[in-house]
């Protein structure tokens, strides 16, 4: 089997720029000299994704309608790091606003790459411990979201079932239960 080695980044064009993401073309060289013109690139803000666990033993997690998919998805608390913020700022922030619970002991789980193929971002993957209902949840202007409480057991059989579908959130929901093995 071939060795598999870097392409040579020759050149960007932005194509598109949102305050959500920006479409980039690249041009590259494999290595075997072959040119590749263009290949797209989808330039995203990292994202912080929080498991949060009460006390309970029951995890924290919201319902909401994702209009890319078409459906209501269920999962973890999550959303966009905000230039120049730390990630478990971000988790915080974001655990906060989607639900009104914000947790006692933080561990940074992984951090994975969103979709690496296509996007540049990574997904910053947090455990919360000990979370609590500190406040009403406060959504984003578009976010309609539902909290919902899911015991820790549950949550395998919900990812099997299709109820649970982000990448990055059945990632965080896998490291999170290794962890608490």
């Amino acid at each position: 089997m071939p060795k598999v080695e870097s392409w040579e980044h020759l050149s960007s064009e932005r194509l598109m720029e949102t305050p959500y993401f920006t479409v980039r073309s690249d041009k590259l060289r494999l290595p075997d000299g072959t040119v590749k013109d263009p290949y797209y690139v989808l330039e995203r803000p990292d994202a912080a994704i929080v498991f949060p666990l009460t006390g309970g033993d029951e995890v924290v997690l919201v319902r909401q309608y994702r209009p890319a998919i078409g459906r209501i998805e269920l999962g973890l608390p999550a959303g966009l790091v905000e230039e120049n913020e730390d990630p478990e700022k971000a988790a915080r922030r974001e655990l906060l606003e989607e639900t009104g619970y914000v947790g006692d002991e933080w561990e940074l789980l992984s951090v994975v790459a969103s979709s690496p193929s296509l996007k540049d971002n990574w997904a910053h993957l947090y455990l919360a411990r000990g979370v609590s209902r500190d406040a009403p949840p406060q959504p984003d202007e578009y976010e309609r979201v539902e909290v919902v409480l899911a015991p820790v057991e549950e949550l395998l059989p919900k990812i099997a079932a299709g109820e649970i579908v982000s990448s990055s959130g059945v990632a965080a929901i896998l490291f999170a239960l290794h962890k608490l093995v």
